[in-house]
């Protein structure tokens, strides 16, 4: 679940679409390439995977947003209320309420655990005979649910992954294991290069360490964003000199990659 973006206009050097959001790289023994090769390593940045290593002679870097771009983002407050109906909780309203508030605070902060800290204070703030796992396994699994990549979007992907001088990355703002495992089960890892998550880099974008994580993960001559934060995907992006391509969705990603090739 990531922080919503600020509903403003951004104007400068970056598309819009009117059909509407220094780290050490080493390479370690695996089984396969997820890409699909079989060169013998898998890549790994401050101890965490990435699909794979940059393909050679990469001209151009295309990296997505996740929630909201490659996958559609859910009624969060229709997830909740799946989730709080699944454990047995009875004020939904009042437990939302309380979860919302708590949650964006520890997310902001980069608190570990922010799914299970917010319902852990949520159903003491509603008196609920609850424990938090069993509620974070549900809204898990409410999210994940809803969260699955249409079929234009993969089509994209697939033809995008296997052009000559395309590297292709998710950059995303969110918990690892949560993102991490939400791309993975919408089919799309498969297709991608690099993915980082804000969680690991110590800030949220539209900083700057996510895009500097990004580029240290791919080189390219050129970079391009695509998501629909205009702040945080837009406006983060053209602070480091990439090229961005704001969307109102999973839909517009096929433009938006026509508007950048």
């Amino acid at each position: 679940m990531l922080a919503a973006a600020r509903s403003r206009e951004v104007r400068g050097p970056y598309v819009r679409l009117d059909c509407r959001e220094s780290n050490t790289f080493r390479r370690v023994p695996s089984l396969a390439n997820p890409r699909g090769g079989t060169d013998g390593f898998r890549d790994e940045t401050d101890g965490f995977s990435v699909a794979s290593a940059a393909p050679p002679s990469v001209t151009t870097a295309i990296w997505f947003d996740l929630d909201g771009t490659l996958v559609p983002f859910p009624d969060y407050g229709a997830v909740l209320a799946t989730a709080c109906e699944a454990v047995g909780i009875g004020d939904a309203d009042a437990f939302a309420a309380a979860y919302n508030d708590a949650f964006f605070d520890y997310f902001g902060d980069l608190t570990p655990e922010p799914y299970r800290r917010a319902a852990a204070d949520a159903l003491a703030a509603v008196d609920a005979d609850a424990a938090p796992e069993p509620f974070v396994a549900a809204v898990r699994d409410a999210e994940f649910g809803a969260a699955e990549a249409p079929p234009v979007v993969r089509r994209t992907l697939s033809t995008l992954a296997a052009a000559d001088g395309v590297a292709l990355g998710v950059c995303t703002n969110g918990v690892p294991e949560w993102q991490r495992e939400k791309l993975r089960e919408s089919g799309l890892a498969a297709h991608v290069d690099a993915t980082v998550v804000s969680y690991e880099t110590g800030a949220h974008k539209p900083a700057p360490e996510p895009f500097d994580r990004a580029e240290a993960l791919i080189e390219a001559d050129r970079r391009v964003m695509i998501g629909d934060g205009e702040e945080s995907d837009v406006v983060g992006a053209r602070e480091r000199g990439w090229e961005a391509v704001h969307v109102d969705g999973p839909a517009d990603v096929p433009a938006a990659v026509d508007a950048v090739r």
